[in-house]
């Protein structure tokens, strides 16, 4: 069976092969966390592109999913990983367990933004920065008849389908689709294709892949 992981930070997976379907740039940012109490990493992404880890060491770190938590790990520095792995379940997390309103998102630009949106609404002091941007490849010649021939396509980001079915799916492929959450899920449905929601971090995921 031909799977394939869009996902730019790759969590090696036998049986699953890695085509990313954009670049990974990094930004220059400046250093916004002093006097923030709680930093908050969204992707892996964020963590491998922030310039200064260094200045974390008092801070209470949290992660949006494991991907991000075994990056900070590999800089040396202990996370928080909620239970649900996304802005919800940050929210959830913040409200049960932290009194502190001096916050730091650390992102990618156009990241999502309902954390922030969130503390700021409740009157939180809340900053966010970009640390790298997504860039389209100029040309998906070389990968295209990899994702035309895919069995099964794990879709990671919302920019990952969008690419896909503006610049690379044809009429005649026949291919299963799957996300890792509701928000990935939305946009494949806006395109008209039906996609399963995927525990991505789930020890088995390719069996169930190729049950279902």
């Amino acid at each position: 069976m031909n799977i394939i992981d869009t996902s730019t930070n790759f969590l090696s997976k036998s049986g699953i092969n890695n085509i990313p379907l954009f670049a990974i740039n990094k930004i220059e940012h400046a250093d916004l966390s002093s006097g923030k109490e709680i930093v908050i990493f969204q992707s892996p992404s964020a963590v491998k592109n922030y310039s200064f880890l260094d200045k974390l060491a008092n801070k209470k770190i949290i992660a949006m999913g494991p991907g991000t938590q075994k990056a900070l790990q590999e800089k040396g520095l202990d996370s928080a990983l909620p239970k649900n792995y996304n802005s919800a379940g940050i929210i959830e997390y913040l409200e049960s367990n932290f009194n502190a309103n001096n916050l730091l998102i650390i992102k990618g630009e156009n990241g999502v933004n309902d954390i922030e949106e969130h503390i700021a609404n409740y009157g939180g002091d809340v900053e966010s920065v970009s640390v790298y941007r997504r860039n389209v490849f100029e040309d998906y010649t070389q990968i295209r008849n990899d994702y035309l021939n895919a069995d099964a396509i794990i879709f990671t980001s919302t920019m990952a389908a969008k690419i896909y079915f503006e610049k690379i799916y044809q009429n005649r492929v026949n291919t299963r689709f799957y996300s890792i959450s509701n928000r990935i899920k939305g946009i494949i449905e806006e395109y008209g294709f039906q996609a399963i929601t995927l525990d991505y971090f789930s020890d088995n995921l390719l069996e169930k892949i190729k049950t279902t």
